[in-house]
């Protein structure tokens, strides 16, 4: 028994329709699944999704590259919570990306697009951060050779780094 990949992240947005336009529209990713929740459905659901009596819900998956799924939800009462980086929760969607300057100079021509800071490097990744129209925090990242470190040697570092450096979160 193992876990495989990740399978998808999931996204709430105000306006369903308006958000798969967007997310086609920028980055081409298409609509390959839609549902609905009735409020009778989510009964039994309340705890999870922290609903009062009577919401209901529209999701979608969109087909991301090489196989990854971003999961947009819709309820039909929003109350968007505020993105927060110093507590425990979800932070941001990051997209694995190619010429992250060019894409930055095509979203900040775009004005339905908060940019919050400019391409930067760090450990040989070129990345930035922006603003989703219903404020979901979301980066561009080009991993460079760390793609190939990441992605085809992880693996196997991950075995020596639970051997050696980060022993000791696995006693």
């Amino acid at each position: 028994m193992k876990i495989k990949s990740l399978s998808h992240a999931g996204l709430t947005v105000k306006n369903f329709d308006k958000a798969v336009k967007w997310w086609w529209d920028v980055f081409q990713f298409p609509l390959i699944s839609e549902s609905s929740l009735s409020a009778e459905t989510l009964a039994g659901m309340k705890k999870l999704y922290n609903l009062k009596d009577g919401i209901s819900v529209r999701f979608g998956f969109l087909r991301i590259p090489k196989g990854g799924i971003l999961e947009i939800f819709e309820f039909s009462e929003n109350e968007q919570p505020n993105h927060c980086w110093n507590r425990p929760g979800p932070t941001h969607v990051t997209l694995d990306a190619s010429d992250v300057k060019g894409w930055y100079a095509k979203l900040a021509a775009r004005t339905d697009i908060e940019i919050l800071c400019e391409p930067t490097l760090k450990d040989g990744a070129w990345c930035f951060f922006f603003r989703d129209p219903d404020g979901n925090l979301i980066e561009l990242i080009d991993l460079g050779f760390n793609y190939f470190a990441v992605r085809v040697l992880g693996g196997i570092a991950g075995f020596f780094m639970r051997k050696g450096k980060f022993k000791k979160y696995y006693r």
